[in-house]
């Protein structure tokens, strides 16, 4: 289609598109409610409640809820870190499981608020920055952190003591935030892009505890997060297992024994 059809067709055909899948999604929160499954009910009604407010998919909001759980129920130490917040479904989602641990566990949640940066070279293949439904040009995925904001803490009425809001690109806000977050028990890198990824993964992959989890949303549909994820990986001879989220994504857990790298 030309740009400007395309344009006009593709916010109202994907608003639709989004409540079909909700509505599909309530049969499932349905049964699992008759089947009296209180783990199941609090997992898919979790999920439905934030796909309004998300990019990610059922899917990718189910394995991250999966992962959160993990960490909650395996006892791994640390915070709940997000980096790249956009509406911040997702991080509704996160913070509902960090109420789970007894205490509650820290959330802190990174993005820039002015939606994506630029790509750049690196983020190419074939003239190509991954396998989207639409172009991201700058400002895409955006979420303002009025919006983020009014979600957390008015709609789902979260304590603002344990969530924090960080606004700025990461390689300005990560190297003096890190210190303040301590040990992370899950991060989840939603920054698309090659530098975006691989800052937050040089920043932060030291603190993820061992056992921890670390999710790249976009490894498999954008080339520059697959690309900054791989190069560090083998830069720091990381050697584990990369868990498809059914959607894009992928996870793993931090394994033992990899040793820090001097700031």
């Amino acid at each position: 289609l030309p740009k400007s059809a395309y344009a006009a067709m593709y916010r109202p055909s994907f608003a639709v598109y989004q409540q079909a899948l909700r509505s599909r999604y309530a049969m499932r929160v349905a049964a699992a409610k008759r089947a009296g499954d209180a783990a199941a009910i609090d997992r898919l009604e979790t999920v439905h409640r934030v796909m309004p407010h998300s990019l990610i998919g059922s899917s990718g909001l189910e394995h991250t809820y999966d992962r959160a759980m993990g960490s909650v129920r395996g006892h791994v130490p640390g915070a709940f870190v997000e980096c790249g917040v956009a509406r911040g479904g997702c991080a509704a989602l996160l913070t509902h499981v960090a109420t789970q641990s007894a205490p509650a566990r820290e959330c802190w949640y990174f993005d820039s608020f002015e939606g994506l940066p630029d790509p750049t070279e690196k983020d190419l293949e074939d003239g190509r920055t991954g396998h989207h439904i639409r172009p991201l040009p700058k400002g895409s995925c955006l979420g303002t952190i009025e919006q983020v904001s009014e979600l957390l803490f008015d709609e789902f009425g979260y304590d603002r003591e344990d969530v924090h809001l960080v606004q700025g690109w990461f390689q300005d806000t990560l190297p003096v935030t890190r210190e303040a977050i301590g040990p992370v028990a899950l991060l989840r890198v939603d920054g698309d892009w090659f530098d975006s990824t691989y800052c937050v993964l040089t920043q932060l992959f030291d603190q993820v505890s061992d056992g921890g989890a670390v999710i790249i949303d976009d490894y498999w549909s954008c080339h520059g997060a697959r690309k900054a994820t791989d190069q560090f990986l083998a830069e720091r001879g990381v050697e584990t297992e990369l868990v498809p989220d059914g959607r894009g994504g992928m996870s793993f857990i931090k394994p033992r024994g990899v040793a820090a790298v001097a700031a």
